[in-house]
């Protein structure tokens, strides 16, 4: 071959081989430096997120470290209706392999009031997908802050993971509340999907170990929290259970622990009789079965605090209890302790005063104690379940017949908030010019009385 031809076969060689590639490649580097292109790669990762999780998604920035690892910033999570925040991070770290996929958080922040859509995403996303779950995920967090109106909680140390055991999805978390030693056992959260039975099944339990988990925080989650005080505490253990197929609600609940520092001032405000103090409820064992069966006994303990005298008649006629002395005014009480036992349709209550320290000089089963005398006492034997919601009636209260066949029924009427216009009580004449009002609630005759019980003002 001629020399000339050589060279030019090499130029071209050179421009086709290298010169061409280069240009392109700093060409390409180029476009990815541009805004046009960060956007439109942003937007792309945020629907990818999107379609993953069923939120809407914003990134503020993201990098990609090697074809494995992705750098995501200032994350946020929105319900993709009504565009309210669920959960904000302010970095995450992706590193997806062939064996594992590991996440990093930092700084997570999730609106108590969203944890439901949380849960969800979590479940059906997740749990109930085999696709998403062929691999194990390990997830690390710093700091997650729990959210709330009023109030909020941070775990300093949160580590979760999750992988498939023989058709058995198992995810566990580890969290250290803030403030707690670091090398302290933390609270210990299970999950599992069981797809081996049919309909597939899910169960998860809580273990608090030695913390004592603050309830305030979850007051926007569970609205009755709010009504156990700002300091109320709960450890011990929580599980629960459902399987596909049937009702949304049909959950098996079993729990055992202690509820600490209960305000029964703020528990009791809506109720027709008063109890004021601090108190601790120990539950031994709480079974609430998806048929609606119940099964639950503990005590209850409160060393003092303020009663309504309008209470005793009450404990007397709906809880079999006995009145040692008559009190007509609301009196401050040393100690208030009980044993209950629920068990389907029967309930029993007794007194466990003498049982406290400083307190065994009392005769047994004393409920209520004021001055160092006893002025309750139970009278032990079972008593009908449906006892306790007399007890708590408020004057309005209407007489209606409960049984098995009228629990449908119940769950869609209403009962009235007050007082209906234009009902007095039977045995006082109605004054023209008195505000109609009714005071008196009308309940089913107890035991052997044939007439019905009347409520106390």
């Amino acid at each position: 071959m001629h020399e000339r031809t050589t060279r030019a076969i090499a130029r071209w060689l050179f421009v086709g081989c290298c010169a061409v590639p280069t240009v392109l490649t700093m060409f390409a580097i180029l476009v990815t430096w541009t805004p046009w292109y960060d956007n439109r790669a942003r937007h792309a990762l945020e629907d990818h997120v999107a379609l993953l999780t069923g939120l809407h998604v914003e990134i503020g920035d993201f990098e990609r470290a090697d074809p494995s690892t992705w750098r995501l910033s200032d994350v946020r999570l929105a319900d993709p209706e009504t565009l309210r925040t669920v959960a904000t991070v302010r970095t995450v770290c992706w590193i997806s392999q062939s064996d594992s996929t590991v996440i990093r958080l930092s700084q997570p922040e999730i609106r108590v009031e969203t944890l439901d859509q949380v849960a969800t995403l979590v479940h059906h996303r997740f749990l109930c997908r085999p696709d998403q779950t062929r691999v194990p995920v390990r997830i690390a967090a710093d700091d997650v802050t729990l959210r709330g109106q009023s109030t909020a909680q941070t775990l300093q140390d949160f580590d979760a993971y999750l992988e498939t055991r023989d058709d058995v999805v198992w995810a566990t978390v580890r969290c250290i509340p803030a403030g707690q030693r670091p090398d302290s056992e933390g609270v210990q959260i299970e999950v599992t999907r069981d797809r081996s039975v049919s309909p597939p099944m899910t169960s998860w339990s809580l273990q608090t170990g030695e913390m004592r988990m603050p309830l305030a925080v979850m007051a926007d989650y569970y609205p009755f929290v709010s009504r156990l005080g700002a300091d109320a505490t709960f450890d011990g253990t929580f599980s629960a259970s459902r399987q596909d197929g049937v009702a949304a609600d049909a959950w098996s609940i079993s729990t055992t622990g202690h509820f600490r520092n209960v305000d029964l001032a703020q528990l009791t405000q809506e109720l027709p009789h008063r109890v004021t103090g601090r108190g601790d409820v120990a539950i031994d064992r709480c079974q609430l079965e998806r048929d609606g069966s119940v099964n639950v006994a503990g005590q209850l303990i409160v060393n003092e605090g303020w009663m309504s005298a309008s209470i005793l008649p009450r404990l007397a006629e709906d809880l079999g209890c006995e009145l040692t002395v008559p009190i007509q005014d609301d009196f401050a009480f040393d100690a208030l302790a009980l044993r209950f036992d629920l068990y389907a349709a029967q309930l029993k209550v007794e007194g466990v005063c003498r049982e406290l320290s400083g307190r065994q000089w009392l005769p047994s089963d004393v409920v209520v104690s004021a001055g160092g005398q006893p002025i309750v006492l139970s009278r032990g034997g079972w008593l009908p379940a449906t006892n306790l919601a007399r007890l708590i009636a408020p004057a309005h209260s209407v007489t209606i017949p409960i049984s098995h066949q009228t629990t449908g029924l119940l769950e869609i009427l209403r009962p009235p908030r007050h007082a209906l216009p234009g009902s007095v009580h039977p045995q006082t004449p109605m004054d023209e010019n008195a505000e109609p009002a009714a005071r008196i609630g009308r309940l089913q005759p107890w035991r052997d009385q044939s007439e019905p019980i009347s409520q106390p003002r």
